[in-house]
């Protein structure tokens, strides 16, 4: 009995079935990566602008510290330059709050539109 005529029959129907089957991915997998992505995002956003608002609650100690010292050009320079970066980083963290809410709404769609 000859047995290469049965493993090529074989080998051609394991070809067939392998070829016939789709990726593993279906289009509301995709939806949900993507969905997810945002998510994560917005999280970073968020995180970003606490930062800043941390940042920004550490100046506002150093001026309110400064403004005890008497006034001197020393003294009015540095508390100048530390409400720019004050207001730097609170422009920052205002920014990165309004960025957050449009990811998270984002997101909502993006779930809504999943189910």
């Amino acid at each position: 009995m000859n047995i290469r005529p049965a493993l090529i029959v074989l080998a051609l129907l394991s070809v067939l079935v392998l070829s016939a089957t789709r990726p593993a991915y279906s289009e509301r997998t995709i939806y949900l990566h993507v969905c997810q992505e945002l998510v994560t995002q917005a999280r970073s956003y968020e995180a970003r602008a606490e930062s800043h608002n941390r940042i920004a609650k550490a100046y506002m100690l150093q001026i309110e510290n400064l403004a005890k010292y008497p006034k001197n050009q020393g003294t009015i320079a540095a508390m100048d330059n530390l409400f720019a970066q004050y207001d730097q980083n609170r422009k920052m963290e205002s920014k990165l709050r309004e960025l957050y809410r449009q990811a998270t709404e984002e997101a909502k769609e993006c779930m809504k539109q999943i189910d």
